[in-house]
């Protein structure tokens, strides 16, 4: 066994491990699981959105979240079989503490369950037992995996080209240029060599965090390799567009090689992922890339469109290995909803939709919609009048400071803004603290509830 497929078992086993245990749970009119796959895009607030989803759950009897459950007894957290528990209790800890802190973000596969008793619903299930279950499985993975998707319907030299040409713009050009000249100089004909692969490889990887960590770029392949534990110096592959035939044993083959057994580990992940969990987030921080300017927004564009043209592409080509069509539900989520007026939001969903067109949820799930929400909510909103205006503006605690002050958020476009539109609007977010004292009660949150219906109605 080579070393990558050593590292591709690994990363496998806790979800083939869960998978089998979902696959083995009974489906009983008494005991019902819902399976919710949860990802984000950098800086979406991904571990907030889990942690608030899994505490309006636990609230569920004081809270109007679910209708089509007529009667509540009782909600407790568990572990999900196979794989590491999501630390809801240790999160909700950092947001109740004096002063509160935002949870640190995740950056492995984790789970966890809620599981509700409740009266049965229907007049068979009343016969068959006092109490029903719902089990309501919330499964965390990162957000990179999800970028990896596009790779799938890609040879390497397809990947290749494109990943040049956008080293190429000027966004990115001077932070590839050490890899990319570095590349050039290597004959890919010649036997292989594991030490020049191994150092053009890791100023990849250089670039790729650096185009994260310094421009907020979003559009970056492969997405494990920004994870440290990743990156082994024998699994490490990079674009090169000039390959034609490489020769068995050469520089070129195993790049190639490389490039394909990574692929493998995508189909894999997805299959499990798309193939057993039929209810999907996607968590996108356009607030962020929105305030960065045109070249990060654009990126974060290309890559929302690509993943969504993936699902549409690998729908009928991999039905077998990767049902799409299963998914029930799809929610594309606009998060951080609370750092623009309550004015604003109808523009954040339209800018939202604007990113993907009708190709996210043509063919992508039964139900589908796009959203826009706070997970927890750290602002509240005044209205004052300015120059015989009525405008809104926001409260909260600026991070770093300790008092709350008002601030005027300004406007965001509906739809992408054309190139010569980025100067014409006034808007600028800041980053606020947790509200403070947060008991053990229901979670102040914007448009979660309609979000949690969505998906669990």
């Amino acid at each position: 066994m080579t070393d990558l497929q050593r590292w591709t078992d690994l990363a496998l086993a806790p979800l083939k491990a869960a998978g089998d245990a979902l696959v083995d749970f009974p489906a009983l009119l008494t005991h019902e699981r819902r399976r919710v796959a949860i990802t984000g895009l950098q800086r979406s607030g991904k571990t907030v959105f889990i942690t608030a989803f899994a505490h309006a759950l636990v609230t569920a009897q004081s809270l109007p979240f679910f209708p089509f459950i007529k009667k509540v007894r009782d909600v407790s957290l568990h572990d999900v079989p196979g794989l590491p528990r999501f630390d809801v209790e240790g999160h909700l800890a950092g947001l109740r503490a004096d002063p509160p802190r935002w949870p640190a973000a995740t950056h492995a596969l984790s789970a966890v369950r809620v599981r509700i008793q409740h009266d049965p619903e229907s007049f068979l299930g009343r016969l068959l037992a006092s109490t029903a279950t719902l089990d309501v499985d919330l499964v965390d993975y990162p957000g990179e995996w999800l970028i990896d998707l596009p790779l799938l319907t890609r040879s390497y030299d397809e990947w290749s080209r494109q990943s040049e040409d956008l080293a190429a713009a000027p966004a990115r050009r001077d932070l590839a240029a050490a890899w990319r000249a570095d590349a050039a100089l290597i004959d890919l004909d010649a036997p292989a060599n594991p030490a020049l692969l191994a150092r053009v490889g890791r100023l990849y990887v250089d670039y790729l965090r650096s185009c994260r960590g310094e421009r907020a770029l979003s559009y970056l392949q492969p997405g494990r390799f920004l994870q440290p534990e990743t990156t082994r110096d024998e699994i490490l592959f990079f674009p090169v567009a000039r390959l034609d035939r490489p020769k068995r044993g050469s520089n070129g083959a195993v790049l190639v090689e490389r490039y394909e057994a990574y692929r493998g580990l995508v189909r894999q992940f997805h299959a499990q992922v798309f193939g057993r969990l039929r209810r999907q987030v996607v968590l996108i921080d356009l607030l962020t890339a929105l305030q960065q300017g045109p070249d990060a927004f654009a990126d974060l564009a290309l890559t929302v469109r690509t993943i969504a043209e993936a699902f549409d592409a690998l729908s009928p080509a991999f039905a077998k290995l990767l049902p799409f069509a299963g998914i029930d539900r799809l929610a594309l989520v606009a998060t951080k909803a609370d750092e623009v007026a309550s004015t604003q939001l109808n523009n954040l969903v339209g800018l939202l939709e604007s990113m993907t067109g009708a190709l996210m949820l043509r063919d992508g799930a039964a139900s589908s919609g796009y959203h826009a929400i706070a997970s927890v909510r750290a602002t509240s909103e005044v209205w004052h009048t300015v120059n015989t205006l009525r405008l809104p503006f926001l409260v909260g605690i600026e991070e770093g400071e300790s008092e709350p002050k008002e601030f005027f958020m300004g406007a965001i476009p509906g739809t992408i803004p054309a190139a010569d539109d980025w100067s014409n609007f006034d808007f600028r977010i800041r980053r606020f603290a947790p509200p403070r004292g947060l008991g053990s009660g229901p979670l102040p949150h914007l448009n979660m509830d309609k979000l949690l219906q969505f998906l669990l109605g």
